[in-house]
């Protein structure tokens, strides 16, 4: 599934596949991704902002996807809004974990979206190093959206 939808992403979001992302494990309960510092770089020699902040984004949509997908939820998913904090610079690899920001029930999501009506996600996403140190936190909201 993590495959299926990295090549799914580089194909429908060429930046992705410029930024290097890559699905690197889902848990069920959490994704993690990760991007080389090189395809993400900025002129002090850390990560880009805007690299980290679209990555994270894409994250967090690509964990509300997988859940979408495990329910067969047919629907889209957009981000709403988002607020990030960058606590210090990251002069390495990117690597990227998402969980909701509580615990969602999928098959009552399921029951919603085929009411045709929407429901909002909120999800924490993580900007941390190899060692797991946080470098940057984000808070965002998704809508899921019948087709």
């Amino acid at each position: 599934m993590q495959q299926n939808l990295q090549d799914f992403l580089h194909q429908s979001i060429p930046l992705t596949k410029d930024m290097g992302l890559i699905m690197d494990e889902y848990t069920g309960i959490t994704l993690k991704t990760k991007a080389p510092l090189a395809n993400n770089i900025n002129d002090k020699g850390s990560v880009f902002g805007g690299s980290s902040s679209a990555l994270m984004i894409i994250s967090a949509w690509s964990l509300i996807r997988i859940k979408c997908e495990e329910y067969n939820i047919n629907a889209d998913i957009v981000i709403h809004k988002n607020e990030t904090i960058w606590h210090k610079a990251l002069y390495s690899e990117l690597r990227i974990e998402t969980e909701f920001k509580k615990e969602y029930n999928f098959e009552k999501i399921k029951k919603i979206i085929e009411r045709k009506r929407h429901q909002r996600i909120d999800c924490l996403i993580y900007l941390k190093d190899k060692d797991g140190n946080i470098f940057s936190t984000m808070t965002a909201k998704y809508v899921i959206i019948p087709k």
